[in-house]
C-alpha cells in the first residue's frame, strides 16, 4: 500500500509541474485581455503622480519659458525642441534643449554662451552661485506642506543630479548634408570652464 501511495504522490506532483506553466500562460493571457479591455481615461485617474512627475513638469514649463525669453532676448537662435526626462542607469534628470544655427555658428563658445544664459534664466529669482541652482530645483520639486521625511539637504542633491543640456546644430531637413553639431551639458550651477563639450560631425 505504501508503494501505490508513493507512485500516486510522484504521478500527482509530475502532473502539477507539468500543469504550472499552462496555467500562469493563462493567467497572463486573461490579464493581458483585461488590460486591452480597460478604459484608458479611468487608468490614467488611478495611476499617482509622484513629486518627482511634478518637478519634472514644472522644469519643463521653466525651461520652455526660458528658452522662449534666452532665444528672444540674446541669442536669435530658433529652438528646435525642448524637454526633460529621468535617466534611470544614472538617476540623473536630464533638461534638454536643441536649437538651430548656421555652421559657422556652431562652436563651443556658442554653446556655452546660450547654456549659461539659459542656466541663469533658470534659477536668476535665487541666491547666487551654486546656492541658486539649490534654492531653485527645491522649490521646484517640492511641495508646499514640507511634510517631515524630506531630506535636509534636499536641493543641494538635486542641484548635483539634474543636468542641462544645449545642443546647437543644422535643420532636420539639412542634417543629412550638414551634420555638425555641438552639445554642451553640466549642472544648472556649473562653472564656464567646466562644462563639458562635445562636438560632432
Amino acid at each position: 500500500m505504501k508503494g501505490i501511495a508513493s507512485v500516486a504522490v510522484l504521478g500527482f506532483g509530475l502532473l502539477l509541474a507539468a500543469t504550472a506553466p499552462a496555467a500562469a500562460q493563462d493567467i497572463q493571457e486573461a490579464q493581458a485581455r483585461e488590460r486591452r479591455g480597460q478604459d484608458a481615461v479611468e487608468w490614467l485617474a488611478h495611476e499617482p503622480v509622484t513629486l518627482l512627475d511634478w518637478g519634472m513638469m514644472r522644469l519643463r514649463r521653466d525651461l520652455d519659458r526660458s528658452v522662449e525669453y534666452v532665444t528672444r532676448t540674446y541669442t536669435r537662435t530658433p529652438a528646435l525642441r525642448t524637454g526633460v526626462f529621468y535617466r534611470f542607469h544614472d538617476r540623473r534628470i536630464v533638461a534638454y534643449a536643441s536649437f538651430v544655427d548656421l555652421p559657422a555658428n556652431r562652436t563651443g563658445e556658442a554653446c556655452k554662451d546660450v547654456y549659461t544664459r539659459l542656466a541663469e534664466a533658470l534659477t536668476g529669482g535665487g541666491p547666487q552661485g551654486a546656492g541658486g541652482a539649490s534654492w531653485y530645483l527645491e522649490n521646484v520639486f517640492s511641495h508646499d506642506a514640507g511634510r517631515g521625511g524630506r531630506p535636509d539637504d534636499l536641493g543641494d542633491q538635486l542641484a548635483e543630479r539634474v543636468s542641462l543640456q544645449v545642443t546647437i546644430g543644422p535643420k532636420p531637413e539639412d542634417a543629412y548634408e550638414d551634420g555638425r553639431r555641438v552639445t554642451c551639458t553640466g549642472r544648472l550651477h556649473e562653472k564656464y570652464d567646466d562644462i563639458a563639450l562635445r562636438a560632432e560631425g
